[in-house]
């Protein structure tokens, strides 16, 4: 008998600077899933997660707008909240643009 296979969900996310402006704070919403299924793989450009709920799977990657450090990268799973907070490569210094 064939595997029955799992719809795959696009995970909601929330990615902002951190407090500090030194790194990321991201949010993955895997609602249902367990944190032993969570899967994170992180690079310098960008992150892919997949988790397993009972109906279906979460799974989609994303990129990033700035390179960051993933040797350094923490991630914590609570209440269905993958946080995931990592410190950018370089500190951010752009052009301050006058607003009109």
């Amino acid at each position: 008998m064939a595997e029955e296979r799992k719809r795959v969900v696009v995970p909601l996310v929330n990615i902002m600077h951190n407090d500090d402006d030194t790194g990321f704070r991201i949010e993955v919403d895997l609602a249902g899933a367990t944190k032993e299924s969570v899967e994170l793989d992180m690079g310098t450009g960008g992150f892919c997660v997949r988790a397993e709920a009972d109906a279906f799977r979460y799974e989609s990657c994303f990129i990033l707008a700035h390179e960051v450090k993933p040797q350094e990268a923490k991630a914590k799973f609570e209440s269905g909240l993958l946080t995931i907070t990592v410190p950018f490569k370089e500190t951010i210094h752009g052009h301050k643009v006058p607003i009109e």
